[in-house]
């Protein structure tokens, strides 16, 4: 847990520009990057590395079943490791408050960058595709491998149980116990 936290009013759902200098815990909170429906993602400076990061909070804290739900879908992001998918750095709760911290990547949003520059060129919208699709397919195979580790494990205990189980049947297929 972060060593010292002042958590400004703002950092719900309706969070707007935040004075200077709020934290939690090594991170300075400096500005709102972006909001959606579940959650408000600020610009902080890691004071610890010295570094910039995002950091997500969840819009509402949630009961702790949507808690534990946020930090186990943190966890499953925080084992993939493709250039295309931005890292967990740490995941954590706050007085009841969800929250991420992820490596900050500066630019601007797609949305941002359309309405400036207008619809994108063929090669760079397939070549940005292209980009998102690699990204998907390693939080996919990702997934696919958890589940298949899991499936193995369980195969192995259902022979395990079937082996047991088959030891104790005696020739008039009764159980021997």
């Amino acid at each position: 847990m972060p060593d010292s936290v002042s958590r400004p009013a703002t950092l719900g759902a309706a969070a707007g520009a935040m004075p200077a200098r709020q934290r939690l815990g090594r991170f300075e909170l400096q500005h709102v990057l972006g909001r959606g429906a579940q959650a408000t993602v600020w610009l902080a400076r890691d004071t610890r590395l010295h570094r910039e990061v995002a950091v997500k909070w969840l819009a509402d804290g949630g009961d702790a079943q949507a808690q534990e739900q946020w930090l186990r879908e943190a966890r499953h992001v925080g084992r993939l490791s493709h250039p295309r998918i931005v890292p967990v750095f740490e995941a954590d709760v706050h007085e009841g408050q969800p929250y991420l911290v992820f490596e900050y990547v500066p630019g601007c949003t797609l949305a941002e960058h359309l309405a400036h520059q207008g619809r994108c060129a063929v090669h760079d919208a397939v070549e940005l595709m292209v980009d998102l699709l690699e990204g998907l397919q390693a939080a996919r195979e990702a997934k696919t491998s958890e589940k298949l580790r899991r499936s193995e494990q369980h195969g192995k205990l259902r022979r395990l149980v079937q082996r047991s189980l088959k030891s104790r049947w005696n020739s008039a297929g009764l159980l021997a116990l």
